[in-house]
């Protein structure tokens, strides 16, 4: 899953995608990089301004208007907001990816609605508030607890479970230990009956633990990758699509060798 941030600030390209032409070269470029699916979002994760509505519309809709129409690939849409949501799927997108959790009602009705696959995100606190000091009695079934509860909810609601994807939400509302101690048992949350999202790339954890600002997190983003794929996820949302497409196919050739088929 490929990132491409539509916003002026986001935490690592820093507005280098937004608007409409880079945004549909930067989608074609990780269409040929490798990309499976492209995830599009017009409001950063982070704590910064208010993004509205209609701005956040004015970000998006433009984008996966032209990229459905250009590249053939499945297009996410990045957003906590229903309208946007709803909106984005009319366009093209075919998954609702929130920092939110689903927790909005509105938000769940969107998807069993429009029929779109979602990607329930385990956060404690707000999106887009800071949470420094979260605490957790056990972060791995906490998480875990929390993901399940909410699948339940959103089918409850009408979604089909066969369209939920779950992500633990590395990086929101936990610590660099939290984090690390999540990702450890990364196998136990793969073994849910949902696919796993792993959602790492360029993240604070990361250079927390390796001493790096954002720019030199490249290596640390490949490992949790390669980790990743090892534990069970089934899809990696990335920044840098054409090292993590090398990387995966790399360990996945070494879990199948039986599938290899070289290509020189």
């Amino acid at each position: 899953m490929g990132i491409l941030n539509t916003t002026p600030d986001s935490f690592y390209d820093q507005g280098k995608f937004a608007g409409l032409d880079k945004a549909q070269r930067r989608a074609v470029e990780m269409a040929f990089e490798g990309a499976d699916i492209i995830d599009i979002g017009g409001e950063k994760a982070g704590p910064g301004p208010r993004v509205s509505v209609e701005e956040e519309l004015s970000r998006v809709i433009p984008v996966i208007e032209a990229v459905a129409n250009s590249i053939g690939l499945p297009l996410s849409v990045d957003t906590f907001k229903p309208e946007v949501a709803r909106q984005a799927v009319e366009c093209g997108a075919e998954i609702v990816n929130s920092i939110g959790g689903f927790e909005d009602v509105e938000m769940r009705r969107v998807a069993a609605d429009t029929g779109a696959a979602i990607v329930i995100m385990h956060i404690k606190g707000r999106p887009r508030v800071a949470n420094p000091r979260p605490r957790y009695e056990d972060v791995v079934g906490e998480v875990e607890a929390f993901l399940r509860e909410r699948a339940a909810e959103c089918m409850a609601d009408g979604i089909d479970g066969r369209r939920i994807i779950i992500d633990p939400g590395p990086g929101f509302g936990k610590t660099t230990r939290q984090d690390v101690e999540l990702l450890s048992n990364l196998h136990r949350l793969a073994a849910l009956p949902f696919p796993l999202l792993l959602a790492v790339s360029r993240k604070k954890f990361i250079g927390d633990v390796l001493g790096e600002a954002v720019d030199s997190r490249l290596e640390g983003s490949l490992a949790m990758a390669a980790w990743g794929v090892l534990q069970g996820a089934r899809m990696v949302r990335t920044h840098d699509v054409k090292a993590t497409r090398r990387v995966v196919d790399m360990t996945e050739a070494t879990r199948h060798p039986e599938l290899v088929e070289p290509k020189t």
